[in-house]
């Protein structure tokens, strides 16, 4: 892709499809539990991976319909910034809050989910909007 240069990435894109990510992430899971996919002594780590999937893909697809210069770069960013909020939050509320305590192979996996997620996301929001299939946001 030619598009992919640092020069295209877009802090407020970032941010933006991050908000995105977490809001249908939230309402993903909601709906799982809403129609009994996630028990309530259970962990639910597979019900988590297939929500923050179907979130963090939505998130990249608003940043590559939307703004169709370094689709994968603001997937990647998506990513990062989610990794920076958790930081945060763990630095921020020490012993308040425990944010995803777990295994860290069930962190890891679910850091690349959204890695995966977001940058195909990405390009796909990007392929509708170059084919035709969504309209330009330049335009």
């Amino acid at each position: 892709m030619q598009s992919e240069h640092l020069g295209n990435v877009h802090p407020g894109w970032i941010v933006g499809g991050w908000l995105v990510a977490v809001a249908v992430t939230s309402g993903a899971y909601l709906a799982l539990v809403g129609i009994g996919a996630v028990s309530a002594g259970g962990s639910g780590v597979l019900s988590l991976a297939l929500a923050t999937a179907v979130g963090f893909f939505a998130g990249g697809a608003f940043v590559g319909a939307r703004w169709c210069d370094a689709p994968l770069l603001h997937g990647g960013g998506i990513t990062f910034f989610s990794v920076m909020v958790w930081f945060a939050g763990s630095v921020a509320l020490p012993g308040r809050v425990r944010l995803l305590e777990g295994p860290s192979s069930t962190v890891l996996g679910l850091v690349l989910v959204q890695l995966g997620a977001s940058m195909a996301g990405g390009w796909v929001g990007r392929r509708l909007t170059l084919s035709g299939g969504l309209p330009d946001a330049e335009a």
